[in-house]
């Protein structure tokens, strides 16, 4: 890799260069016994040193290869020619593809996946969440197939050598639809009955018709597409909910254009049609009943990672905001010494532990049922997880929102990066189903909800 980049605080050039003066000397004597990123909650116990080395090389990777470029990526949501490249250092080059595939298939198999997966989404969002969501994405919906004690050895050994080898390939996890939306998610109430994608059996085949939409990696990004369908089109048996492998090559598969967003620029979001696509039979996961069984388990990593990627942005804000009012003069005295300022400052840390302590948690409760008692599909770790998962996207854009309402026309300002993230954080408040279904499914849990 190439010498180390400029710092992740860009806007630091801009304040040594004489934007607004600089008080680094009074700053390094009061500030060197500062708290850093570090010092959030991330239990030591939890997290091993190895997975905790990993999140370092991903940091380390970012900001001197992705920041850089960073806001170029932002410009490249269409043709994808700076973000591949990166793709492939992270997934290919730094392993992430092979990280829960099974040593005998090529992968690393990493233990407790939750809490690898939180550390990766962590990291990666802190330096873009656009980039986090398209690196975890190619292999969110395999998790179903990837995991043990449900681990699908026959598909593990057929596309790990594609995903662990040495090019990249990327996964696409093909759920949103164009008519049902977060219905598809809603199983709890809707129990598949508006799927519309189906699949159905010819012979040896299963034969795939339908229509995606919004799904990361989509676009012209994605090498494999897991396609969630029904196998009768209306049923609310549990047992046609179908998760079926199209590659991205197959006779009937097309894309649209990617959407242009107001943020996560490298996320590919696109129209995926599905046109009497025949694949091999043995590309169904598991079959009646358990395809949607495990499938929950995946929901709930997808909770979990998303609150960890709110933990990132806020990370990355919390450097930003920390250094900006630490140098920056107001009346006499640098910006944090004001009541009114600290009261943000306070605000946003309070949000970052108290969304760290939360995620940790239930990564913890995911990674070890021996001590928790429920199995990692049960649907009751999706209905809580749920409000995780609200409770982050909502504190998320407060924290965004508050920084650049004390940064001024700084944190609207591109050089600053705050602006990045608050246009990038809103698309988590808004996938899996939105806030509208994260509520009702949180109350279900929580309150027994009968008719919601």
């Amino acid at each position: 890799m190439p010498a180390t980049g400029r710092s992740l605080l860009r806007s630091g050039d801009q304040m040594d260069a004489g934007v607004f003066p600089d008080h680094s000397e009074a700053v390094a004597k009061q500030g060197s016994k500062m708290p850093t990123i570090d010092d959030f909650i991330r239990p030591r116990e939890w997290v091993s040193d190895f997975v905790s080395e990993m999140g370092k090389v991903l940091r380390r990777w970012g900001e001197e290869r992705y920041v850089p470029m960073r806001r170029q990526v932002d410009e490249d949501w269409r043709e994808h020619k700076i973000v591949e490249p990166l793709l492939k250092e992270v997934l290919v080059d730094l392993g992430i593809n092979a990280a829960f595939f099974p040593a005998e298939a090529g992968g690393t198999e990493m233990p407790e996946p939750m809490t690898v997966c939180a550390v990766m989404a962590e990291e990666l969002a802190r330096i873009d969440s656009g980039f986090a969501t398209a690196c975890l994405c190619s292999v969110w919906g395999l998790m179903p197939i990837l995991l043990t004690p449900h681990r699908n050895m026959d598909l593990c050994m057929e596309f790990g050598p594609r995903f662990c080898g040495d090019e990249l390939y990327v996964g696409c996890h093909a759920m949103t639809e164009s008519d049902s939306g977060a219905d598809v998610e809603n199983f709890g109430r809707m129990k598949g009955r508006t799927i519309r994608t189906t699949a159905r059996l010819d012979g040896n085949e299963w034969v795939i018709n339908g229509h995606k939409v919004w799904p990361s990696n989509s676009g012209k990004a994605a090498d494999l597409f897991v396609v969630v369908c029904t196998t009768r089109k209306g049923s609310t048996d549990p047992n046609d909910f179908a998760l079926v492998l199209a590659p991205a090559d197959s006779t009937g598969v097309s894309v649209g254009n990617p959407y242009q967003k107001a943020g996560m620029a490298a996320d590919l979001n696109s129209d995926i049609w599905f046109d009497e696509v025949r694949v091999p039979k043995r590309y169904r996961f598991h079959g009646p009943g358990d395809d949607l069984k495990y499938w929950k388990r995946a929901i709930t990593m997808g909770n979990i990672g998303s609150a960890a990627m709110c933990v990132g942005i806020m990370k990355s804000v919390y450097e930003i905001v920390k250094k900006f009012t630490s140098q920056r003069v107001v009346a006499g005295k640098t910006l944090k010494e004001h009541s009114m300022v600290a009261d943000m400052l306070s605000e946003v840390a309070v949000c970052i532990e108290s969304t760290s302590a939360w995620m940790w948690q239930y990564a913890r409760e995911l990674d070890h049922p021996e001590i928790y008692g429920w199995d990692p599909w049960d649907e009751r770790f999706v209905l809580k997880s749920r409000g995780l998962a609200l409770y982050a996207s909502t504190v998320v854009e407060r924290v965004c929102s508050r920084a650049m309402d004390f940064m001024g026309s700084y944190g609207y300002s591109r050089e600053f990066d705050v602006e990045k993230h608050w246009r990038d954080q809103k698309v988590i408040g808004i996938w899996m189903g939105g806030k509208g279904l994260k509520t009702l499914e949180n109350a279900r849990y929580w309150y027994d909800l009968e008719t919601l």
